[in-house]
Formats: C-alpha cells, structure tokens, sequence
C-alpha cells in the first residue's frame, strides 16, 4: 500500500455563535498577507501606500466579481437556468480562479489607467510581487476543503479519500506557488523593471496549471466541463502565458528604446 496523504472531513468550527470556515479564514489571511507585502515593498520602492491598498482592495474585489461570473457562465450556465439570472450576483457562490485573474487584471486597469493614472506596469508589477506570497494560502484553503478533487491516483501526495485515493490539486497548486513565492524572494534582491513579475508569473504558473488540470476528475458529480477536452482554466492558461510573453516583448522594446542616445 503506497504512503499517502490521510483524508481529512471539512468542518467548521465556532467561536460562540461566530462560525469558523477554513476556506474563508484562510482566504482572509491571504488577503492580508498580500496587501501587507504589497504595502511594504512599495513603500520600499517610494510608491503611495494608498495607491497600493486602494489598489488591492478594487483589484480583489473585481477578482471575486468576474471569477465568479466565470464560474457561472463558463463551468455551470445551468445554474442560470435553475436559479435565474440573479445566480450572477451571489459571488459568494463559486468562483473561478482564471475569472479572477482576468477580474484582477481589470480592476488594476481601472485604478492605475482610469482612477489614478500613474505608472501601470510598476504598480501593478508590485502587487504581482505579493501575489504568490497570498495565493499560497488561498489554494491552501482549497487544499484543506477538497475543493479540487481530482482523478484517482497512487501518487505520494495524493489524498486517501474514503472512495479511494486521488489527487488534490488544490494541494498540488499551493505547493507549486509556494515554490513561484520563493523564486519571486530570491528574484528580488534586485530591482526588476515594472512588468517583470507579471511576466514571470506567467511563465512559471500557466503551463504548470495547464498540465494540473489533465489531472481533475471526470467521473465524479460536478466534474469541470471541458471544451474540445480541454477546461476553461486550460484555455485561461493559454491566454495567461500568451499576456506574459507579450509582456515581455513590451519590456525588451522598452529597453531597447531606453538604450538608444538621443538625438
């Protein structure tokens, strides 16, 4: 019998009449973990700290407000037809992580080009920073729920579910960000240019979740709906490292613009 990880029942706990769910409590550090090293490295790099918590604060909720749109309309339109076109409001009610990275890309547009119009790419790039430091304990909480289960597999890190063994790819991906979180630390020790964490963010998550997702479940109730067999956080991925390496040709033509004297 291979050694696996032993499967845990989700509960909730409570402090007197105050609920206590793991995923939400887990999902409130991870907020608080960004917006404080988002807070404290711009303040390092001379950047306004409102401009970067008000930032945090319209970018995550965009992220929740078109992750769970995604949810709804990519993963379960049947929803809409149960529950009405008024499922599209309940955010609390499913959410997407590519929705939310798309949400996020929005709302960071909408601060730094609509509201404020200061730097994009260097605003924006250090709040990418903290991003991995606070998705570790958001896919955490997944992790902890079995919010992502996923085909069934011997696998060392595979969870020992009553049905038997499968993957959990929430504990997959936070053990993989928590990986993109180090690299972001060591990357910096010095400057990067605005845009090179996007970027490298791209670089390292998308491909790595494209290949996660051949590992999700298709026998289960409420497996992922596929498209031409592929999920939508696949085709998210395509677009995410598609957006990183476009970032990357944007900053090589900005240096090389810089390079050139004047005149």
């Amino acid at each position: 019998m291979p050694l696996l990880i032993p499967y845990w029942a989700p509960k909730v706990y409570y402090l007197g009449p105050i609920p206590i769910d793991p995923w939400a409590t887990l999902a409130c550090v991870a907020f608080i973990v960004g917006l404080e090293i988002a807070r404290a490295r711009g303040l390092r790099l001379g950047q306004e700290p409102r401009d970067v918590v008000d930032a945090v604060v319209v970018i995550v909720g965009s992220g929740f407000v078109v992750g769970h749109l995604v949810h709804v309309l990519a993963y379960n339109p049947h929803l809409i037809e149960e529950e009405g076109w008024l499922t599209l409001l309940k955010v609390w009610g499913g959410l997407s992580s590519n929705g939310g990275f798309l949400g996020a890309i929005l709302g960071s547009i909408v601060y730094y080009k609509v509201v404020r119009k200061i730097a994009y790419f260097d605003y924006a790039d250090n709040i990418m920073f903290a991003f991995p430091f606070a998705w570790v304990f958001a896919r955490a909480g997944c992790g902890v729920v079995h919010d992502h289960i996923g085909r069934p597999s011997d696998f060392f890190l595979a969870v020992d579910f009553p049905g038997g063994p499968r993957h959990d790819l929430g504990i997959y991906e936070a053990l993989w960000v928590l990986v993109i979180a180090l690299i972001f630390w060591r990357l910096d020790k010095k400057p990067r240019p605005g845009g090179f964490y996007m970027a490298t963010w791209a670089m390292l998550y998308a491909p790595i979740r494209f290949l996660f997702d051949f590992l999700r479940n298709t026998d289960l109730d409420g497996a992922d709906v596929r498209w031409s067999g592929l999920t939508p956080a696949q085709y998210g991925s395509i677009l995410m490292f598609v957006g990183g390496v476009l970032v990357i040709v944007y900053l090589r033509r900005r240096e090389a613009v810089a390079a050139v004297p004047p005149g």
